[in-house]
């Protein structure tokens, strides 16, 4: 997408540069490896979203900078990553739930927790703001498909979804309510797992 740049920085900018929730052009450059040229044409283009300090100076979100580079699938810096990646199970079948937490804590690097019904998933997207959600269609109260639309109509929120169900036929309207991806019951863990590092991005 860029050109690589010969920049770099120590470890203790590397430190620095992970507990920032406020990023620079310059930051970023050093993140990426590329050069700061790019990463204002990234913002110029509207492909990276920003804000101007009064000064005048263009700044980024952390938040925002982690959505950039999993829409153009750019490899996320671990320094950028704070500890596991977050993802939040909905199903109300308990050997599901069982059978994903497991396979996916086998895998190490993600906090896995779990919600019953579409009520609960959206109390715990807002409270503990996942990275990942993998959503069942079929779920009590709020089903997987609104709860997915409530989730991307916010624009503030940065959650991935794939979406799991035994009805095919859902695919399409999944897909529709902004899910990153749908796939078919009973799940393929290798898949699933798969599609989640893409989706999270880390090298």
């Amino acid at each position: 997408m860029t050109p690589m740049t010969n920049l770099t920085f120590t470890d203790s900018m590397v430190g620095q540069l992970k507990t920032k929730t406020i990023y620079t052009t310059h930051d970023i450059s050093r993140l990426l490896q590329v050069n700061p040229r790019s990463v204002i044409n990234w913002i110029e283009q509207n492909l990276l979203p920003s804000y101007r300090t009064p000064g005048g100076h263009r700044r980024v979100r952390r938040d925002d900078l982690l959505a950039f580079l999993r829409k153009h699938q750019i490899p996320t810096p671990a320094s950028l990553v704070e500890g596991k990646f977050r993802i939040l199970i909905v199903e109300d079948e308990e050997e599901v739930v069982t059978l994903l937490k497991t396979y996916l804590q086998r895998q190490g690097g993600y906090e896995v927790a779990a919600a019953s019904n579409g009520i609960n998933a959206l109390i715990d997207v807002g409270r503990i703001k996942p990275d990942l959600l993998i959503l069942d269609v079929m779920i009590p109260g709020v089903d997987g498909i609104e709860v997915c639309r409530r989730i991307k109509d916010d624009s503030a929120n940065k959650t991935a979804i794939i979406v799991i169900s035994g009805n095919a036929e859902s695919e399409k309207k999944v897909l529709q309510a902004g899910a990153d991806v749908f796939m078919p019951k009973p799940v393929d863990l290798e898949k699933l797992h798969a599609e989640a590092q893409r989706l999270l991005r880390v090298l």
